[in-house]
C-alpha cells in the first residue's frame, strides 16, 4: 500500500483516459483541455520508455545499455515529429528539433547536476567519453545550419539559392547526419577500446525489482504506440491552444513539446546524478541531444517527403544562437571532468533565457 500510494510520475497515468474522453466523446470536447491532458498523458508515457529501457539495459549490458537508454529517450520526438508532419505542421517539428537539443544540454543535464550537486558534492566524471559526445554534437549542429548560412549569403548574389536547392542541400545533409549516426552505432556496438574510468554503469536494478525482457519489451511498445495516438491529440489541438493563449509554433516547439519528449531522458539524468553516477548521467543527456541531430533529425526530414510536407534545414538565427550558446557551455562546464551544483543553476539559467527569448521571438516565415 505504501508503494501505491507513494507519490510518483505514473500518477499521471489517469489522462491517457481522460484524453482519450476528450476527444471522443462529443459533450467533453474540448481542444485547450485536450491539450493540457494530452500532454500529461506524453510526459508519463515517455516515463514509462525511459523506465522500460532501463529494465531491457539491465539484461543486455552497459554497452548497448546506455546506447539504448539514448536511443529511446528520443523515441517520443521520433513519433510526434512524425505525426505533426502528417498534420503538415513543419514549422513546428523544425522548432522541435532544435528544443530537443537545447533541452537535453541545458534542461535536463542541469536539472541533474542540480540534484547530484547538492546531494552529493562536486562529481566527477570520465573527459574522453564527454569530448566523443561533444565533438559529434559540434559537427551535427554545424551541419544542421549550413543551409541557413548558405541562404543568407545568397541573398546578396544575383545566382542566390532556389528554394528547391536549398531542400536538395538540406536533404543530401540528412543523408549524411544519418550515415553519422550508423557510423557511431557500430564504433558503439563493436569497438574494443574500454572506458578510461572505473565506474560501473547505473543499471543494476535489485533482482527481485527487475522486469524480464517479455514484459519490459511489451510496456515500451505498448507505451510507443499510446504516445502515437496522444501525439495526433497534441498535433491537431496545438494550433487552437497557440491562438487562444498568443504563442507561436517556434515557442510551442522550443520549449513545451521539447520539455514534455525530454521527460524521459530527465528522469534517467537525474537518477543517474542522484546515485553520483555521472558518467551515465552525461551520456544519457549529450549522447541523447547528440543523437537528436544524427537521428531524429535525419529520419523527420526523410519523413517529410513520404508525407508530401518536406522540410528543409533553415532555421532563424535566435535558434542557431540558442543551440552554439548549449553547446558552448555544456564543452566548456564539462572540459575539467566534474561538476557541482552552480553549473546545474548556471545551465538552467541560461535555458530560461533562451525560454524567454523565444516567447517573444516572432514567428519565421517558412523559406520559399
Amino acid at each position: 500500500m505504501k508503494t501505491i500510494f507513494k507519490p510518483s510520475i505514473n500518477w499521471l497515468v489517469i489522462f491517457i483516459p481522460v484524453s482519450f474522453s476528450i476527444n471522443y466523446i462529443p459533450s467533453f470536447k474540448n481542444d485547450i483541455a485536450l491539450f493540457i491532458c494530452s500532454c500529461m498523458a506524453m510526459v508519463v508515457l515517455s516515463s514509462l520508455i525511459s523506465t522500460a529501457t532501463e529494465h531491457l539495459a539491465a539484461h543486455v549490458g552497459s554497452r548497448i545499455g546506455g546506447l539504448l537508454n539514448a536511443t529511446f529517450s528520443n523515441l517520443p520526438e521520433i513519433i510526434f515529429g512524425t505525426v505533426a508532419l502528417y498534420h503538415g505542421l513543419s514549422e513546428l517539428v523544425k522548432a522541435a528539433m532544435t528544443g530537443a537539443i537545447i533541452g537535453n544540454l541545458l534542461f535536463v543535464m542541469g536539472h541533474a547536476m542540480l540534484a547530484g550537486g547538492l546531494k552529493n558534492g562536486t562529481q566527477r566524471f570520465s573527459v574522453s567519453r564527454v569530448s566523443d559526445f561533444s565533438t559529434g554534437l559540434i559537427i551535427a549542429s554545424l551541419a544542421l545550419f549550413i543551409p541557413t548560412v548558405y541562404q543568407e549569403v545568397s541573398k546578396v548574389s544575383a545566382d542566390g539559392l532556389t528554394h528547391d536547392e536549398t531542400m536538395i542541400l538540406s536533404l543530401w545533409i540528412a543523408v549524411m547526419l544519418f550515415l553519422s549516426y550508423i557510423g557511431s552505432l557500430l564504433y558503439t556496438l563493436f569497438s574494443k577500446d574500454k572506458p578510461d574510468h572505473q565506474q560501473e554503469p547505473g543499471y543494476e536494478i535489485p533482482l527481485e525489482m527487475l522486469w524480464s525482457k517479455r514484459k519490459a519489451a511489451i510496456i515500451l511498445g505498448v507505451s510507443s504506440f499510446f504516445i502515437a495516438i496522444i501525439s495526433d491529440f497534441v498535433a491537431s489541438s496545438v494550433t487552437v491552444v497557440e491562438e487562444a493563449f498568443g504563442l507561436t509554433h517556434l515557442f510551442m516547439g522550443v520549449v513545451i513539446i521539447a520539455i514534455i519528449g525530454n521527460v524521459a531522458a530527465q528522469t534517467t539524468a537525474v537518477r543517474m546524478a542522484m546515485k553520483n553516477n555521472m558518467d551515465l548521467c552525461i551520456e544519457v543527456a549529450v549522447n541523447a541531444s547528440s543523437q537528436v541531430a544524427l537521428l531524429v533529425v535525419p529520419l523527420l526530414v526523410f519523413a517529410s517527403y513520404i508525407f508530401g510536407h518536406p522540410i528543409n534545414l533553415h532555421f532563424g538565427y535566435h535558434e542557431i544562437v540558442a543551440v552554439a550558446g548549449a553547446v558552448l557551455l555544456t564543452t566548456q562546464i564539462c572540459l575539467d571532468g566534474k561538476s557541482n551544483w552552480l553549473n546545474g543553476l548556471q545551465m538552467l539559467v541560461l535555458y530560461t533565457i533562451i525560454a524567454v527569448l523565444f516567447f517573444f521571438a516572432p514567428e519565421m516565415a517558412a523559406v520559399k
